[in-house]
C-alpha cells in the first residue's frame, strides 16, 4: 500500500499530484541529503493560494508499505495513482497538474505523456534532469568542488563558468517523449546539482513550453547565499522561496 497525504484547502481551484521522487525520497523532498521538506514546503505554498495536492511515496519508501522497487514499477504504479485518483481531483479542481522535482521529473513526464491531455491539465518540472546521469554527477563534483574552494562573493562566478560549460556540451540527450499538456519548466539560477541547460533544452523540445530560470534560487528553489555542503543541507530551517511557488502557483491557475 502507497503512503499519501491530501491537503484540500477550501474551494480548490486546481489540483496537483506530485510525482515521489525515484530511490529512497519521502514524500516530504527529504532523502540522504535533504531534511527541509521542500516538497511539503510547495504543497502548503500551493494550498494558500486554493490549489489542492497529493502527495506519495513509492513502495518500501517512507510510510508505504511493501519492498523497494526500481524505476519501472516505480512508473506503474504512479501511473495507476494518477489514474486512481482523478475521480477524487475531478472534485478538487478538475484535472490534476503532475508536479515533479529532480529525478521525480522523469516519472511526471512520462506519465504526462502517457495520460494526455484527456487526463491531465499540465505539468509542472523543477529542475529536471534529461542528461546521462553520469553528465549530471560529473557536473554537480565539479560544481561543488569549484564553489567550496571560494568565499561567498566569488563562488556565483565560479558556477556560471561550470554550468556555460556543460550547457555547451553535445552529449545531453532529447527528452524522448511526447508531451502533450501544457507544461512548465522551473530552476534556479544557482543550481550546482543540475546545469539549467538542462530545463531549457527539455522546454525547447515541448511545443509552448513555459521556463522559469529564478534569480538567485537553487536546486531546492531555496534562496542561496551561498554554496552549502550535503551536511549543511540537512538543516530543518531552509525556506522555499514563496515567490518561486506564487509562481508556479498562477501559472497552474491559468490553466485552461
Amino acid at each position: 500500500m502507497l503512503g499519501g497525504e491530501l491537503v484540500a484547502p477550501d474551494t480548490p481551484v486546481a489540483g496537483v499530484i506530485f510525482a515521489p521522487a525515484t530511490g529512497l525520497g519521502d514524500r516530504d523532498g527529504n532523502d540522504t541529503d535533504v531534511g527541509f521538506a521542500p516538497l511539503a514546503q510547495i504543497a502548503a505554498g500551493l494550498a494558500g493560494r486554493r490549489i489542492a495536492s497529493l502527495r506519495s511515496e513509492g513502495r518500501g519508501v517512507g510510510r508505504s508499505g511493501g519492498e523497494f522497487v526500481g524505476p519501472q514499477a516505480a512508473l506503474d504504479d504512479f501511473v495507476a495513482l494518477v489514474e486512481l485518483a482523478a475521480g477524487r481531483f475531478a472534485e478538487l479542481g478538475g484535472r490534476p497538474v503532475l508536479l515533479g522535482h529532480a529525478i521525480g521529473c522523469t516519472l511526471a513526464a512520462v506519465a504526462a505523456s502517457r495520460l494526455g491531455p484527456e487526463r491531465l491539465r499540465g505539468v509542472v518540472l523543477i529542475a529536471p534532469p534529461i542528461s546521462p546521469v553520469s553528465e549530471l554527477m560529473g557536473f554537480r563534483s565539479e560544481a561543488s568542488k569549484a564553489m567550496a574552494a571560494l568565499p561567498p562573493a566569488d563562488q556565483w562566478q565560479a558556477l556560471a563558468r561550470v554550468q556555460a560549460e556543460y550547457g555547451r556540451r553535445k552529449s545531453f540527450l532529447p527528452a524522448g517523449m511526447q508531451i502533450r499538456v501544457p507544461l512548465l519548466a522551473v530552476q534556479g539560477e544557482r543550481d550546482w546539482v543540475f546545469p539549467p541547460a538542462e530545463s531549457a533544452r527539455l522546454a525547447s523540445q515541448v511545443d509552448g513550453a513555459v521556463r522559469l530560470l529564478l534569480s538567485g534560487l537553487d536546486h531546492w528553489l531555496v534562496r542561496a547565499d551561498g554554496w552549502r555542503s550535503p551536511t549543511e543541507n540537512l538543516t530543518a530551517d531552509l525556506p522555499v522561496d514563496p515567490q518561486a511557488v506564487r509562481a508556479i502557483a498562477d501559472w497552474i491557475a491559468a490553466l485552461p
